[in-house]
């Protein structure tokens, strides 16, 4: 086969590796938020019991 047959094929195939890629980093990133609340309705409820807790040692 001669390359310029093949050179859609690799277009497509380093497409789709790419766009694998993305998907799984924003999987990725998507957990780590939601394991440590970023911008979550729960980070004011997290940080509520810290400052009680403070209180209660002063």
């Amino acid at each position: 086969m001669n390359t310029d047959e093949l050179f859609p094929l690799y277009v497509i195939i380093s497409v789709v590796v790419f766009l694998f890629f993305m998907f799984f980093l924003f999987i990725q990133l998507y957990l780590k938020a939601k394991k440590e609340n970023i911008g979550g309705c729960c980070n004011a409820e997290v940080k509520s019991p810290l400052k009680k807790k403070r209180s209660n040692h002063h």
